[in-house]
Protein backbone atom coordinates (compact mmCIF):
# COMPACT_ATOMS: atom_id res chain seq x y z
CA UNK A 1 0.00 0.00 0.00
CA UNK A 2 1.36 3.47 -0.95
CA UNK A 3 1.43 5.77 1.67
CA UNK A 4 0.21 9.42 0.39
CA UNK A 5 0.93 11.93 3.31
CA UNK A 6 3.45 11.78 6.04
CA UNK A 7 1.39 11.70 9.27
CA UNK A 8 2.32 13.29 12.80
CA UNK A 9 2.16 11.04 15.19
CA UNK A 10 1.72 12.34 18.59
CA UNK A 11 3.08 10.08 20.48
CA UNK A 12 6.03 9.12 19.34
CA UNK A 13 9.57 9.90 19.79
CA UNK A 14 11.79 12.04 17.52
CA UNK A 15 9.60 10.49 14.33
CA UNK A 16 10.30 7.02 15.24
CA UNK A 17 9.60 4.05 16.82
CA UNK A 18 6.28 3.33 18.70
CA UNK A 19 3.50 5.85 18.37
CA UNK A 20 2.04 5.85 22.36
CA UNK A 21 5.93 5.81 23.37
CA UNK A 22 5.16 9.56 24.99
CA UNK A 23 1.63 8.71 25.91
CA UNK A 24 2.93 6.27 27.90
CA UNK A 25 5.97 8.09 29.35
CA UNK A 26 3.45 11.45 30.43
CA UNK A 27 1.64 8.81 32.57
CA UNK A 28 4.42 7.09 34.28
CA UNK A 29 5.79 10.24 36.20
CA UNK A 30 2.28 11.13 37.48
CA UNK A 31 1.61 7.77 39.10
CA UNK A 32 4.60 7.75 40.60
CA UNK A 33 4.16 11.29 42.32
CA UNK A 34 0.39 10.21 43.25
CA UNK A 35 1.66 7.06 44.99
CA UNK A 36 4.52 9.01 47.16
CA UNK A 37 1.51 11.39 47.72
CA UNK A 38 -0.72 8.76 49.22
CA UNK A 39 1.51 7.02 51.31
CA UNK A 40 0.90 7.51 55.33
CA UNK A 41 2.35 4.76 56.80
CA UNK A 42 5.75 4.50 55.21
CA UNK A 43 7.52 7.94 56.44
CA UNK A 44 7.13 6.41 59.73
CA UNK A 45 8.72 3.05 59.76
CA UNK A 46 12.51 1.74 58.66
CA UNK A 47 13.14 1.25 54.47
CA UNK A 48 15.80 -0.88 53.03
CA UNK A 49 15.92 -1.60 48.92
CA UNK A 50 18.20 -4.76 47.57
CA UNK A 51 18.91 -5.19 44.49
CA UNK A 52 18.96 -9.13 44.79
CA UNK A 53 17.94 -11.50 46.53
CA UNK A 54 13.76 -12.98 48.31
CA UNK A 55 14.73 -11.61 51.63
CA UNK A 56 16.69 -9.23 53.84
CA UNK A 57 18.04 -9.65 57.36
CA UNK A 58 18.23 -6.92 60.10
CA UNK A 59 20.68 -7.15 62.96
CA UNK A 60 19.25 -6.77 66.51
CA UNK A 61 21.22 -6.58 69.52
CA UNK A 62 21.01 -7.18 73.31
CA UNK A 63 22.18 -4.90 75.85
CA UNK A 64 25.92 -4.15 77.73
CA UNK A 65 26.51 -3.04 81.29
CA UNK A 66 29.02 -0.76 82.89
CA UNK A 67 31.26 -1.52 85.79
CA UNK A 68 33.68 0.03 88.10
CA UNK A 69 37.05 -1.16 87.57
CA UNK A 70 39.65 -0.96 90.69
CA UNK A 71 43.35 -0.10 90.67
CA UNK A 72 45.59 -2.89 88.58
CA UNK A 73 42.26 -4.84 88.17
CA UNK A 74 42.73 -6.85 84.68
CA UNK A 75 39.91 -6.13 82.13
CA UNK A 76 38.76 -9.22 80.84
CA UNK A 77 36.32 -8.21 77.75
CA UNK A 78 34.32 -11.35 79.67
CA UNK A 79 30.68 -9.77 78.94
CA UNK A 80 28.39 -11.41 76.66
CA UNK A 81 25.99 -9.31 74.33
CA UNK A 82 23.03 -11.11 72.84
CA UNK A 83 22.69 -11.28 69.30
CA UNK A 84 19.78 -11.94 66.46
CA UNK A 85 18.40 -11.76 63.44
CA UNK A 86 15.13 -10.53 61.65
CA UNK A 87 14.62 -11.68 58.18
CA UNK A 88 12.03 -9.93 56.03
CA UNK A 89 10.73 -11.90 52.83
CA UNK A 90 9.23 -10.19 49.96
CA UNK A 91 5.67 -10.89 49.17
CA UNK A 92 4.32 -11.62 45.80
CA UNK A 93 3.85 -8.59 43.69
CA UNK A 94 1.22 -5.72 44.41
CA UNK A 95 -0.60 -4.82 41.52
CA UNK A 96 -3.45 -1.97 40.21
CA UNK A 97 -4.56 -3.17 36.91
CA UNK A 98 -6.88 -1.82 34.65
CA UNK A 99 -7.99 -2.13 30.82
CA UNK A 100 -9.25 0.61 28.78
CA UNK A 101 -11.09 -0.04 25.59
CA UNK A 102 -9.69 1.85 22.46
CA UNK A 103 -13.19 2.69 21.33
CA UNK A 104 -13.55 4.81 25.25
CA UNK A 105 -10.61 7.05 24.55
CA UNK A 106 -11.71 7.74 21.38
CA UNK A 107 -14.80 8.75 22.00
CA UNK A 108 -14.65 10.74 25.82
CA UNK A 109 -14.45 14.14 25.40
CA UNK A 110 -12.16 14.42 28.39
CA UNK A 111 -8.40 12.76 30.00
CA UNK A 112 -9.89 10.35 32.62
CA UNK A 113 -6.01 9.88 33.02
CA UNK A 114 -5.28 11.74 35.75
CA UNK A 115 -8.82 9.90 37.79
CA UNK A 116 -7.27 6.60 36.59
CA UNK A 117 -3.38 7.12 37.65
CA UNK A 118 -5.10 8.41 40.93
CA UNK A 119 -6.99 5.48 41.52
CA UNK A 120 -4.30 3.28 40.88
CA UNK A 121 -1.69 5.10 43.14
CA UNK A 122 -4.32 4.91 45.90
CA UNK A 123 -5.20 1.41 45.73
CA UNK A 124 -1.31 0.34 46.19
CA UNK A 125 -0.49 2.87 48.89
CA UNK A 126 -3.82 1.98 51.08
CA UNK A 127 -2.68 -1.90 50.98
CA UNK A 128 0.86 -1.08 51.68
CA UNK A 129 -0.76 0.74 54.52
CA UNK A 130 -2.80 -1.77 56.17
CA UNK A 131 -0.02 -4.49 55.43
CA UNK A 132 2.29 -2.24 57.67
CA UNK A 133 -0.31 -0.74 60.53
CA UNK A 134 -1.49 -4.84 60.55
CA UNK A 135 2.73 -5.13 61.24
CA UNK A 136 2.63 -2.78 64.20
CA UNK A 137 -0.44 -4.24 65.89
CA UNK A 138 1.54 -7.47 65.74
CA UNK A 139 4.67 -6.32 66.65
CA UNK A 140 3.05 -5.07 70.35
CA UNK A 141 1.78 -8.52 70.93
CA UNK A 142 5.48 -9.96 69.86
CA UNK A 143 7.86 -11.17 72.73
CA UNK A 144 11.37 -9.37 72.68
CA UNK A 145 13.43 -9.86 69.68
CA UNK A 146 16.81 -10.51 71.63
CA UNK A 147 17.16 -11.67 75.18
CA UNK A 148 17.73 -8.63 77.29
CA UNK A 149 15.04 -6.54 75.52
CA UNK A 150 11.10 -6.11 76.00
CA UNK A 151 8.74 -7.21 73.89
CA UNK A 152 5.57 -5.46 72.77
CA UNK A 153 3.02 -3.83 75.23
CA UNK A 154 -0.91 -3.67 75.08
CA UNK A 155 -3.04 -0.66 76.98
CA UNK A 156 -6.28 -1.71 77.71
CA UNK A 157 -9.02 1.26 77.82
CA UNK A 158 -12.47 0.26 77.93
CA UNK A 159 -14.55 2.44 76.12
CA UNK A 160 -11.58 4.68 74.56
CA UNK A 161 -12.48 4.34 71.27
CA UNK A 162 -15.89 6.09 71.68
CA UNK A 163 -14.02 8.71 74.39
CA UNK A 164 -11.08 11.16 73.58
CA UNK A 165 -9.65 12.07 76.78
CA UNK A 166 -9.77 8.29 77.68
CA UNK A 167 -7.91 7.88 74.56
CA UNK A 168 -5.98 10.16 75.36
CA UNK A 169 -4.66 9.80 78.24
CA UNK A 170 -3.54 5.62 77.65
CA UNK A 171 -1.52 7.27 74.33
CA UNK A 172 0.16 9.27 76.63
CA UNK A 173 0.94 5.93 79.41
CA UNK A 174 2.46 4.74 75.80
CA UNK A 175 4.83 7.06 75.65
CA UNK A 176 5.89 6.42 80.08
CA UNK A 177 5.85 2.91 79.05
CA UNK A 178 8.58 3.53 75.78
CA UNK A 179 9.92 5.64 78.10
CA UNK A 180 10.46 3.12 80.43
CA UNK A 181 11.85 0.72 78.02
CA UNK A 182 14.57 3.17 76.86
CA UNK A 183 13.01 3.49 73.54
CA UNK A 184 14.07 6.69 71.35
CA UNK A 185 11.91 9.76 72.08
CA UNK A 186 12.28 10.46 68.38
CA UNK A 187 9.96 9.40 66.00
CA UNK A 188 7.17 8.18 68.04
CA UNK A 189 3.40 8.12 65.97
CA UNK A 190 0.01 7.02 67.55
CA UNK A 191 -2.13 5.85 64.73
CA UNK A 192 -5.95 6.42 65.26
CA UNK A 193 -9.14 5.87 62.71
CA UNK A 194 -10.65 9.25 62.25
CA UNK A 195 -14.16 9.04 64.79
CA UNK A 196 -10.74 8.82 67.36
CA UNK A 197 -9.12 11.26 66.03
CA UNK A 198 -12.20 14.15 65.91
CA UNK A 199 -12.76 12.79 69.66
CA UNK A 200 -9.39 13.50 70.79
CA UNK A 201 -9.77 17.31 69.15
CA UNK A 202 -12.63 17.90 70.85
CA UNK A 203 -10.50 17.25 74.22
CA UNK A 204 -9.82 20.23 76.23
CA UNK A 205 -6.31 19.87 76.78
CA UNK A 206 -5.41 18.76 73.34
CA UNK A 207 -6.51 21.82 72.24
CA UNK A 208 -5.89 24.66 75.22
CA UNK A 209 -2.68 26.21 74.01
CA UNK A 210 -2.32 27.30 78.17
CA UNK A 211 -2.31 23.71 78.86
CA UNK A 212 0.54 23.19 76.20
CA UNK A 213 -2.35 21.73 73.70
CA UNK A 214 -0.79 21.86 69.89
CA UNK A 215 -4.37 21.03 68.48
CA UNK A 216 -6.95 23.64 67.18
CA UNK A 217 -10.79 23.28 68.03
CA UNK A 218 -12.28 25.11 64.84
CA UNK A 219 -9.96 23.24 62.01
CA UNK A 220 -10.54 19.58 64.56
CA UNK A 221 -6.99 19.08 64.74
CA UNK A 222 -4.82 17.76 67.90
CA UNK A 223 -1.05 18.03 68.23
CA UNK A 224 1.28 16.09 70.16
CA UNK A 225 0.51 13.88 73.45
CA UNK A 226 3.73 13.25 75.59
CA UNK A 227 5.85 13.52 72.74
CA UNK A 228 4.00 11.74 70.27
CA UNK A 229 2.39 12.86 67.11
CA UNK A 230 -1.28 11.83 65.97
CA UNK A 231 -1.87 10.03 62.61
CA UNK A 232 -5.06 9.49 61.40
CA UNK A 233 -5.85 6.79 59.42
CA UNK A 234 -8.72 4.96 57.56
CA UNK A 235 -6.38 1.62 57.50
CA UNK A 236 -5.75 0.86 61.11
CA UNK A 237 -7.12 -2.80 61.61
CA UNK A 238 -10.63 -3.09 63.09
CA UNK A 239 -11.93 -6.99 62.34
CA UNK A 240 -10.75 -10.44 62.31
CA UNK A 241 -8.07 -10.91 59.28
CA UNK A 242 -7.66 -14.99 58.97
CA UNK A 243 -4.42 -16.22 57.41
CA UNK A 244 -4.83 -16.41 54.04
CA UNK A 245 -6.86 -14.06 53.38
CA UNK A 246 -6.37 -13.11 49.47
CA UNK A 247 -3.07 -13.43 48.13
CA UNK A 248 -0.73 -15.55 50.20
CA UNK A 249 1.65 -13.25 51.03
CA UNK A 250 5.19 -14.49 52.62
CA UNK A 251 5.08 -12.16 55.81
CA UNK A 252 2.53 -12.65 58.67
CA UNK A 253 -0.21 -9.53 58.12
CA UNK A 254 -2.79 -12.00 60.25
CA UNK A 255 -4.59 -11.45 63.34
CA UNK A 256 -8.15 -10.99 65.51
CA UNK A 257 -7.95 -7.06 65.48
CA UNK A 258 -11.56 -6.57 66.58
CA UNK A 259 -10.40 -4.36 69.59
CA UNK A 260 -7.78 -2.34 68.38
CA UNK A 261 -8.12 1.25 69.09
CA UNK A 262 -5.21 3.34 68.57
CA UNK A 263 -1.36 1.87 67.74
CA UNK A 264 1.39 3.87 68.53
CA UNK A 265 5.13 3.09 67.51
CA UNK A 266 8.60 4.38 66.82
CA UNK A 267 10.00 3.80 63.64
CA UNK A 268 12.37 1.07 64.68
CA UNK A 269 9.55 -1.23 65.33
CA UNK A 270 8.13 -2.58 61.65
CA UNK A 271 10.46 -2.45 58.23
CA UNK A 272 9.72 -2.20 54.64
CA UNK A 273 12.00 -4.25 52.24
CA UNK A 274 11.33 -3.18 48.89
CA UNK A 275 13.15 -5.33 45.59
CA UNK A 276 11.71 -3.39 43.08
CA UNK A 277 9.54 0.51 43.22
CA UNK A 278 6.49 1.58 41.33
CA UNK A 279 6.46 -0.14 37.75
CA UNK A 280 4.00 1.48 35.04
CA UNK A 281 3.04 -0.56 32.00
CA UNK A 282 0.29 -0.14 29.54
CA UNK A 283 0.52 -2.33 27.10
CA UNK A 284 -1.69 -2.95 23.77
CA UNK A 285 -4.22 -5.97 23.70
CA UNK A 286 -4.47 -6.03 19.97
CA UNK A 287 -7.34 -8.98 20.67
CA UNK A 288 -9.58 -6.86 22.77
CA UNK A 289 -8.36 -3.78 21.09
CA UNK A 290 -7.80 -2.44 24.53
CA UNK A 291 -4.84 -0.61 26.39
CA UNK A 292 -3.97 -2.80 29.50
CA UNK A 293 -2.12 -0.07 32.30
CA UNK A 294 -0.72 -1.98 35.27
CA UNK A 295 1.18 -0.69 38.68
CA UNK A 296 2.86 -2.67 40.55
CA UNK A 297 5.35 -3.11 43.66
CA UNK A 298 7.63 -5.46 44.85
CA UNK A 299 7.90 -5.42 48.81
CA UNK A 300 7.60 -6.80 52.38
CA UNK A 301 7.05 -5.73 55.86
CA UNK A 302 8.18 -7.54 59.07
CA UNK A 303 8.88 -6.79 62.97
CA UNK A 304 12.05 -5.11 63.71
CA UNK A 305 11.89 -4.13 67.42
CA UNK A 306 8.59 -5.32 68.93
CA UNK A 307 9.71 -2.60 72.00
CA UNK A 308 9.03 -0.18 70.06
CA UNK A 309 4.77 -0.75 69.29
CA UNK A 310 2.09 -0.18 71.83
CA UNK A 311 -1.04 -1.55 70.92
CA UNK A 312 -4.57 0.57 72.66
CA UNK A 313 -7.63 -1.85 72.90
CA UNK A 314 -11.04 -0.66 73.89
CA UNK A 315 -11.61 -3.85 75.65
CA UNK A 316 -10.78 -5.25 79.25
CA UNK A 317 -7.45 -7.19 80.13
CA UNK A 318 -8.45 -10.93 79.50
Amino acid sequence: MTVDVNLTRLGQKNVSGATDALFRDKFIPELLSAFDEKRVVKNYVRSKSIDSGKSASFPVLGKTDAKYVLAGETLLGNQTIAKNEVTINMDPFLVSDIEIAEIDTLLTNFDDREYIKLEMARALANAEDKQLLQTGCLAARAAGIVSGRSGGSQIHSVGCDMDGALLTAAIYKAGVTFDEKDVPEEDRVAFVRPLQYSLMAQVDKNTNQYLGGGGIYSEGTTGKINNIQIIKTNHLPNSNILAGTGVQANNIYYGDFSNTAALVMNRQAVGTVSRKNVTVEASWDPRRLSWLLTARVLQGHGILRSDCAVEIMKNAAV
